[in-house]
């Protein structure tokens, strides 16, 4: 894609989703966006079909590796049936590769369509709150409000080492952050924080998606685990399941058992991952030389300590 190319890109992507909004962020403040990541199938000047590719660095088992997400997936509705996503996705894998990424990841209902093109479907782990009793006030001297601009290297700190233990982060910088906080929501979030005497504990994201609220990343500091229970559950309704993105946090769990809520196993089936650079994979999952690239995906990608935050979705 060239840069003359957006408006007729936005066009088509538009014509597809019934969006264009939500593509111009991207192109507008997302840090790492790059025109020569839209590729095109085009005819006459004209696109009729586009797939994208999202560098984003996450953390995979301690390392830190490249991921390639696949997104903007659109092909104009009088030239479907040809096969050009198809051959545009074929054209994403050797580029990927090509520029160090070891992983791809994917959103999607269309399991097929990319099973064919070697993407494995692997569930993202959630749970869903809903309240079974009356919630106690928030702990003495902690307070609940917005998310302000100045706490960002505060909170950038928290997600650190929140997330430094889990596989599937996003290893962010400050520019990925302003970026991001242009490109989560749809568009419009619900970001609080907990904090005792201006130290703040917890933060918690959420966004409507269907009109229905779902939370969309959160972090804790030691000592936050109560802090943070109150955050979720202020974005819980008493008629409606919360579904929330799984860390493995038991003293969470407990807070938020304490709160009177009963929390039930949900998952998200929409990601499909692929395997672009076996040697670094096999070598960070101990896996034999041999093993298929099913079994290496299930190993890295496919248990409870894996979270990908839909605020960083592409």
């Amino acid at each position: 894609m060239r840069a003359e190319d957006r408006e007729a890109v936005l066009d088509l992507l538009e014509h597809a989703f019934s969006v264009r909004e939500l593509f111009e962020r991207y192109m507008d403040f997302d840090p790492a966006f790059s025109y020569s990541d839209l590729l095109l199938a085009v005819d006459a000047g004209r696109p009729l079909s586009c797939v994208q590719i999202f560098a984003k660095p996450i953390r995979l088992r301690g390392e830190r590796v490249l991921l390639g997400g696949i997104g903007s997936v659109a092909t104009h509705e009088s030239a479907r049936g040809r096969g050009l996503a198809s051959e545009l996705l074929r054209e994403a894998i050797p580029l990927m590769r090509a520029r160090g990424m070891a992983l791809s990841l994917l959103f999607t209902g269309r399991f097929g369509f990319y099973e064919r093109l070697g993407w494995q479907q692997i569930s993202l782990r959630y749970f869903k709150l809903a309240p079974v009793g009356r919630r106690p006030e928030a702990p003495e001297g902690v307070r609940l409000r917005a998310f302000r601009p100045d706490d960002l290297p505060r909170l950038a700190a928290l997600y650190d080492a929140y997330t430094e233990p889990l596989s599937g982060p996003t290893v962010r910088d400050r520019r990925y952050w302003e970026g991001q906080l242009r490109t989560a929501g749809t568009p419009d979030e619900d970001f609080r924080v907990g904090e005792r005497e201006g130290e703040i504990l917890a933060y918690a994201r959420a966004a409507a998606f269907g009109g229905r609220s779902r939370v969309i990343e959160y972090a804790r500091g030691a000592g936050g685990a109560a802090a943070l229970a109150h955050l979720l559950a202020a974005f819980a309704s008493p008629d409606r399941r919360l579904p929330v993105p799984l860390v493995r946090d038991s003293e969470l769990g407990d807070a938020l058992h304490a709160l009177g809520f009963s929390i039930a196993p949900d998952e998200d089936p929409s990601p499909m991952w692929r395997v672009l650079d076996r040697s670094t994979l096999v070598r960070i999952a101990g896996a034999p030389e041999d093993c298929p690239d099913s079994a290496l995906l299930a190993t890295l990608v496919g248990g409870p300590l894996v979270t990908y935050w839909p605020s960083d979705r592409f």
